[in-house]
């Protein structure tokens, strides 16, 4: 049995070994891009105090020496020397004017059509002025704040696909699951299993199995009690069936003629939905489905109709074939016959008087198609998808069905793996009931 994994376990340990990345690797960044930016900046000073210390020739001079040094001229300083009754003695750059300030210290100064940052030094002998231009410093403070966000905006597209991919890998387990559940066959006795279910999803899944497991004794308490009562009933049917035969032998003047017709249809309803609720029973105990073999379409739809025909003729109804391609497939007799008769006499018993129902066998490509089209009141959009259900009548009610046939002939279908369609009629009212089967493979011929 493998380990079970807690969600919020691999969730924090994902997460915290993303953010410790992106953190190392943000704070590597920035500290590369700002030692270098930094690096060049305090080089020049390192330069420009290697050129004005001590005795140094006056500005342009000095700077001839250090041609083999790249820079920005933007970033060297402006060094001005007074002595003390305020005589120039030094001057880096004689194009930039600045004023002689008369106290020591910081200030802010507009010359030479620029913002200075400016720090003089006063001394009894000689007043030292060092200036450097305000846009330095903001080039410098932007540059740093670019180089330290630039790696986090790299690192936060990266880290959200990073995340992205550890959802999907958390959430994986979980999908599984959520398949594994949903494809479940409604037959299927084993628990769904819990061996690769995140921990914290074990009680919801447990839940979910004794659910099942309650489920699974209801319906099968159900199929059951169906099976049995229809059972039970079908005795005392052919019971009543014998003595109303018996009554009708007795009654020689025909004075009860009338009520024992009556009493015998009765009893015809009766066993015909006793035998739907056997049928409907077997089909939902799974039973194996008869040997499949060769299946004509058309002569199946041709003995439907034959066998149907009297209940058609009793109603006025029109019951014929329209079409019959030659049309073969593999199946269970049997099941094709519920299918395509509960077909038929659905369409019968909804079709009011002097109507029709047409039945056509149509080959479209690898598959062949029954349709049965009537003349009767159709199907509203809102019922159709309950149509199947058991005992659901659509409108109107006071038709002869039982609300079996349908759901019936949908068991049936599922068991032969073949599609049952219905739908109205686009050129004039009605219902189209489309049995859907794959042809038989043909026989290559030597």
């Amino acid at each position: 049995m493998k380990s079970m994994t807690s969600i919020r376990r691999t969730a924090f340990m994902w997460l915290a070994g993303l953010m410790a990345t992106i953190g190392i690797c943000a704070a590597t960044t920035s500290y590369l891009l700002v030692r270098n930016e930094a690096s060049d900046f305090l080089d020049n000073q390192l330069r420009q105090i290697a050129l004005y210390v001590g005795d140094a020739p006056p500005g342009p001079a000095a700077g001839r020496v250090d041609g083999v040094v790249a820079h920005d001229p933007e970033d060297d300083f402006v060094i001005q020397v007074w002595n003390a009754v305020g005589q120039p003695l030094q001057q880096s750059d004689p194009s930039i004017a600045i004023p002689r300030q008369q106290a020591s210290g910081l200030a802010d100064i507009s010359a030479a059509d620029n913002n200075w940052r400016v720090y003089t030094l006063v001394t009894p002998d000689r007043t030292v002025q060092v200036s450097q231009e305000m846009s330095v410093r903001q080039e410098l403070a932007a540059n740093a704040a670019l180089q330290a966000a630039l790696p986090i905006a790299i690192l936060i597209p990266l880290s959200l696909l990073t995340l992205s991919w550890i959802i999907d890998r958390i959430m994986a387990r979980l999908n599984r699951l959520a398949f594994a559940i949903a494809s479940r066959d409604a037959a299927a006795d084993d628990p769904v299993p819990i061996d690769d279910v995140p921990a914290e999803v074990i009680p919801f899944v447990s839940s979910i199995n004794l659910l099942l497991a309650r489920l699974r004794s209801l319906l099968e308490r159900q199929r059951r009690f169906i099976s049995d009562a229809a059972h039970e009933l079908r005795t005392p049917l052919s019971a009543l069936q014998i003595q109303i035969d018996n009554l009708r032998h007795d009654d020689r003047d025909g004075r009860f003629a009338q009520r024992l017709s009556e009493l015998e249809a009765g009893i015809r309803r009766s066993t015909s939905l006793v035998n739907k609720l056997l049928r409907l029973a077997r089909y939902d105990a799974r039973e194996p489905a008869p040997d499949p073999r060769p299946v004509d379409l058309a002569q199946l739809a041709v003995d439907t109709i034959a066998r149907l025909t009297p209940l058609a003729s009793s109603r006025s109804i029109d019951l014929g074939i329209t079409r019959r391609d030659k049309a073969v497939t593999i199946g269970a007799l049997a099941d094709l016959e519920i299918i395509l008769g509960n077909l038929v006499e659905n369409a019968v018993l909804y079709t009011p008087p002097n109507g029709t129902v047409d039945v056509a066998v149509l080959i479209a490509g690898q598959e062949a198609r029954i349709e049965i089209r009537d003349t009767g009141p159709g199907i509203a959009e809102e019922e159709m998808p309950r149509v199947f259900e058991r005992f659901f009548r659509a409108m109107p009610q006071d038709g002869e069905g039982s609300g079996l046939g349908l759901a019936i002939a949908k068991a049936a279908a599922e068991r032969q793996g073949v599609r049952l369609t219905l739908a109205m009629r686009d050129d004039e009212p009605g219902l189209i009931a489309c049995l859907v089967v794959r042809l038989a493979p043909m026989k290559s011929s030597r």
